[in-house]
């Protein structure tokens, strides 16, 4: 057993916080994607309409933590081998997160001449966190060589 490396074996509570913040933290993101689709900015202030949606997200993330809080005990007993769906789950909102991001940009007046500096980097920083993330807490590392 010398020079095995043991990886601990997370549980479902781990993950199910990791996606939760992870949602909540790109919310507003995934919302403004949507208002951008479907031209919610000429029938809205956005402004406002930015506003309430924090709001939102604050109690969302507040009734979901206590939730969470509430669950632990079970959830801390359920235990899968790897958690590969939730990984995509993961990376699919951080697509979405990055296009928000951009949105957000351009609705508070950013000068789009810099647009595609800012998608490299916010896709640079996600790309390493959800690698990272995958290494230690799903058990899915897609560069790895088999």
């Amino acid at each position: 057993m010398k020079g095995k490396k043991i990886t601990p074996i997370y549980s479902q509570y781990e993950i199910n916080t990791i996606l939760f913040y992870g949602m909540m933290i790109l919310f507003l993101p995934l919302v403004l994607v949507f208002t951008y689709i479907f031209d919610v900015d000429s029938y809205l202030d956005i402004n406002k309409f930015i506003l309430w949606t924090v709001i939102v997200n604050f109690t969302i993330s507040l009734i979901g933590t206590v939730v969470l809080l509430l669950r632990k005990d079970h959830l801390k007993r359920v235990v899968k081998a790897n958690y590969r769906n939730e990984f995509f789950f993961l990376g699919l909102i951080s697509i979405f997160g990055i296009l928000g991001v951009v949105v957000f940009y351009d609705y508070m007046g950013g000068n789009r001449d810099y647009i595609a500096n800012i998608l490299v980097l916010i896709f640079a920083v996600l790309l390493f966190t959800l690698i990272f993330l995958g290494r230690k807490f799903f058990k899915f590392d897609y560069m790895k060589k088999k």
